[in-house]
């Protein structure tokens, strides 16, 4: 419905707006003045952001055909995902705070995609258990890897403050060392679930091997061997830093460039 996507983006706004003050209020110093009042009202309106647009996502994914699979409702699916993980993850841990304002506007990107560019890709999930494991698979994975480019954003922005002097002491600042900690959790686990994916695609897949789902199998893997590289160089060679945040976002985009590509071709 209209009125559930609106209410959704206008949620997730206020939530943007609620988080600014307090992002700068850290960047300053001044972390006496952030209440924990301030920090509940920011989880309560990313909250009703969340369940809105989880509605309306639902009644645009689930038809009467099947499921719709299209660009939007599949972009819209993660980041709804990715916003749930970050918000939660809020308040137990601070290093999710500097990226809630990205997270939340990439979801406000696609509440506008779904509700005012609808369109129809519809696909019978139900027939195929195999394939829907493989989605799911490949969904979960692409998650983790969205999360962990987050993480490395946050780790460039970390440093270069740090660096430049720009930023004073704080609790609420994530060390460089828990925050690059967390990322290569998060890559691992990633690059478990790829590894995964890209074998049950082989599996389940019946025309994995076809010309037109060749790129995709391409770039997964050749994101896959980007994110090993980088695991072998950081806990073989120590890599640290730009590399680090460069391997990430690139090995990113390739696994976008295969699990969205050819659909932004169609379109």
């Amino acid at each position: 419905m209209l009125w559930i996507g609106v209410f959704a983006i206008v949620a997730y706004l206020s939530s943007i707006l609620l988080i600014t003050p307090v992002l700068m209020k850290v960047q300053q110093g001044e972390t006496n003045n952030i209440t924990r009042s301030g920090k509940q009202w920011v989880f309560h309106s990313a909250i009703l952001a969340i369940v809105l647009h989880l509605i309306g996502l639902m009644n645009s994914f689930f038809v009467a055909g099947g499921q719709n699979f299209t660009l939007f409702n599949v972009s819209s699916l993660i980041s709804v995902l990715v916003s749930l993980v970050a918000t939660l993850a809020m308040l137990r841990t601070n290093t999710f705070w500097f990226v809630l304002p990205i997270v939340y506007c990439f979801s406000v990107i696609n509440i506008v995609g779904t509700t005012f560019f609808p369109s129809s890709f519809i696909k019978h999930l139900s027939e195929n258990n195999g394939l829907l494991f493989h989605i799911a698979l490949a969904l979960f994975s692409y998650i983790v890897f969205a999360i962990s480019t987050l993480y490395a954003l946050q780790l460039g922005w970390l440093d270069r403050n740090l660096k430049q002097k720009k930023m004073t002491f704080s609790p609420m600042i994530p060390s460089l060392m828990k925050v690059e900690k967390q990322l290569f959790q998060l890559l691992i686990l990633g690059e478990a679930l790829l590894t995964i994916t890209l074998i049950s695609g082989s599996i389940y897949l019946p025309n994995f091997f076809s010309a037109d789902q060749i790129p995709k199998a391409v770039f997964s893997f050749i994101a896959w061997i980007i994110f090993a590289i980088l695991l072998f160089g950081h806990y073989k060679l120590h890599w640290r830093g730009k590399r680090v945040i460069i391997y990430t976002i690139s090995g990113m985009i390739l696994l976008t460039f295969a699990y969205f590509g050819s659909r932004l071709i169609v379109m």
